[in-house]
């Protein structure tokens, strides 16, 4: 080989050791420098993985601190899908057979986007020991199966309040979007409903975060790689009394009992009596002692959480009520009925305000009313086609004519103006809290309606009818608390309370306090004034005074017959709102001692016939026990009045 020929190969051999130098060095530079950053990151993920940790919820209690929701430690089997071995379906089949849980739902839950690929997930709770036993032993049909203990909430008094309390269920996409939701994870438990959902914030706690150490194959090389432990939520107090809570849904179940076994005077058979409800409240602050709704739910089902599917197939639509054959509506809150002649006390009041009426004055009760301005001379009956003369606003009540009220309401279509529409009542029942939220701290509330010449037009326009105006008829239904007019119970009990109190509407309370999990006062839940009805304390003095003669010798006499009145007084109204072709809905509101109210007790049954028939009997049956008087452990329907 030529001298020259070695000295060219040299050459090239130099020139490739120099460029896999440059080549390597230039990579080397590429790496350290211009992407430390992302590599760093990139190295730092394949090492480290967060997982989020739960805090524990906080518990609920009544106001004497007996537990209502509570945690309780359940066994949770976990499947761990890294490690599944591609037995999956296998694995799901065998699970599903030992623990009775359909393979969808197991699988539904494993395949869930809360978890990371290499974190254990839960699919079943409460599982029995002998079923963790048979896991254990035969971990060979089980791979990447396992279990540990953790605390589920539960209801150990069963359906008791339960729609005071709500239940939890996945947080939905639409709540994850809001603010409040910024910090939870996708199918993480919230409360849905009840002080579940109104406090959420309180009881959810805060969470921790747990890092695990993986290699790049995501293979985990330490579960337990530092991190910060989650902060248990707090304990909210309710004003909720168990014991009267539990005496309410005992007095409003013997009552729809009644009223089914009670013969209708429309249908020809008994009263259908379809649900009800029943508020008891301390007038004086505005804590709300018991609040029951008929139907009711077990809020067990929910103990474990819902899927969104399992949500949607019942109906729980956060934003929107139940439907009114739902069990989980709160006819409480969100039930809306016409108020009947429990109405007329505040309809009485506005006409006292604007000089229509006063408390020595004499009005004409006879068996029909017509108003002098319709042309059609539509006769308008009274509840009782008797002609009683000329008597007082407290015989009006007491009796309850319905006549004299609507020579109220006549009154006040005149001072309405036409053109002008002054909606004088409708201006003055609003002041009462009617139409409008109570701002009661349970979610999901509905505020009633008042009807004004407004929705009438937007009525008929839906309805493609000729609209005539706000008539003198429409006015004389509103001043009997029948038409258009929307209510809840707990707007009842409100405006009642206000009676009661001499005139002060505070909003409606359920929750008493907040506290840590060791005890200390977190916040005490304050009582809220709205406002004072439009009324002298000298004239609220007068209807509270007034309403005491119904239970003595008006509609509900017969009701409170042998009620030790003398030593306990009861104020209150019967109420019978028609709504045809079905049978009346049975109201009456009650407060007691009526010479220093301590309770306000407001029961309404659907369908349930006259007011001193069904509704009457309930509230007498709990100021029995409100008040330890040895009465009946069944209920006796009053008679056929208003």
């Amino acid at each position: 080989m030529s001298e020259s020929k070695t000295r060219t190969r040299m050459k090239i051999l130099a020139s490739l050791v120099f460029f896999m130098f440059a080549a390597v060095t230039t990579r080397l530079w590429f790496l350290q420098v211009l992407a430390s950053d992302q590599f760093s990151a990139l190295a730092s993920q394949n090492q480290i993985r967060i997982v989020p940790l739960t805090p524990l919820r906080g518990e609920i209690f009544d106001r004497t601190g007996d537990l209502l929701v509570e945690n309780h430690a359940s066994t949770v089997v976990l499947v761990d899908r890294s490690e599944l071995q591609g037995q999956g379906d296998t694995v799901l089949a065998r699970l599903s057979s030992l623990l009775h849980i359909p393979v969808a739902d197991l699988a539904s839950r494993l395949n869930s986007v809360k978890y990371l690929p290499f974190q254990p997930v839960p699919v079943a709770e409460n599982v029995a020991k002998a079923d963790v036993f048979y896991i254990e032993e035969h971990h060979d049909l089980f791979p990447g199966v396992s279990y540990r203990q953790e605390a589920v909430q539960v209801y150990p008094k069963g359906t008791l309040a339960a729609h005071v309390l709500g239940y939890l269920g996945p947080i939905t996409t639409a709540q994850l979007k809001e603010k409040q939701f910024s910090h939870y994870e996708a199918d993480e438990l919230v409360g849905q409903s009840g002080v579940q959902s109104s406090y959420e914030s309180d009881l959810h706690g805060v969470d921790g975060y747990r890092g695990v150490q993986v290699n790049a194959q995501g293979k985990v090389l330490n579960n337990d790689f530092g991190g910060i432990p989650p902060s248990p939520g707090n304990n909210v107090y309710l004003s909720i009394d168990d014991k009267i809570q539990r005496m309410a849904e005992q007095s409003l179940s013997l009552g729809i009992d009644l009223a089914r076994h009670t013969p209708s005077g429309i249908s020809g058979g008994t009263l259908p009596a379809t649900g009800g409800a029943v508020v008891v409240m301390d007038p004086n602050n505005g804590q709300v002692l018991a609040l029951a709704s008929n139907p009711t739910y077990d809020p067990a089902i929910f103990d474990s959480g819902l899927t969104p599917d399992e949500a949607t197939s019942l109906d729980l639509n956060p934003k929107t009520p139940p439907s009114h054959d739902n069990p989980f509506l709160d006819r409480a809150t969100q039930g809306l009925y016409p108020a009947g002649s429990t109405f007329k006390p505040f309809v009485a009041a506005a006409a006292m305000k604007e000089g229509f009426a006063s408390p020595t004055g004499s009005y004409d009760c006879p068996a029909q009313y017509i108003a002098p301005e319709d042309v059609k001379k539509h006769p308008w009956h009274n509840w009782d086609p008797v002609d009683r003369g000329f008597i007082s606003l407290t015989d009006a009540l007491a009796i309850s004519c319905d006549t004299v009220f609507y020579q109220f309401g006549n009154d006040f279509w005149l001072k309405y103006g036409g053109g002008n529409r002054n909606e004088l009542l409708q201006q003055d029942l609003g002041q009462m809290g009617f139409g409008q939220f109570t701002h009661v701290d349970l979610p999901g509330e509905q505020p009633g309606k008042i009807p004004t010449y407004e929705t009438l037009k937007q009525i008929f326009a839906r309805e493609h009818k000729r609209f005539f105006g706000w008539e003198p008829g429409d006015s004389l239904n509103l001043s009997i608390g029948q038409g258009l007019l929307q209510v809840t119970p707990l707007q009842m009990a409100m405006a009642y309370s206000a009676i009661a109190n001499g005139g002060t509407l505070y909003a409606p309370r359920i929750g008493l306090k907040v506290v840590t999990p060791d005890g200390h006062l977190v916040t005490n839940v304050a009582p809220q004034k709205i406002r004072r009805i439009p009324l002298p304390p000298s004239r609220v003095a007068f209807l509270r005074d007034a309403l005491t003669q119904v239970t003595l010798n008006g509609t509900a006499s017969f009701a409170f017959a042998g009620f030790p009145l003398e030593r306990i007084p009861v104020a209150g109204k019967t109420g019978t709102a028609d709504i045809p072709p079905r049978a009346p809905i049975s109201w009456f509101a009650g407060m007691a001692p009526a010479n220093h109210p301590k309770y306000v007790v407001v029961a309404m049954v659907e369908q349930g016939g006259h007011g001193a028939t069904t509704a009457a009997p309930i509230v007498r049956h709990i100021m029995e026990q409100l008040f330890g008087i040895v009465g009946s452990k069944t209920l006796q329907a009053g008679n056929v009045v208003d």
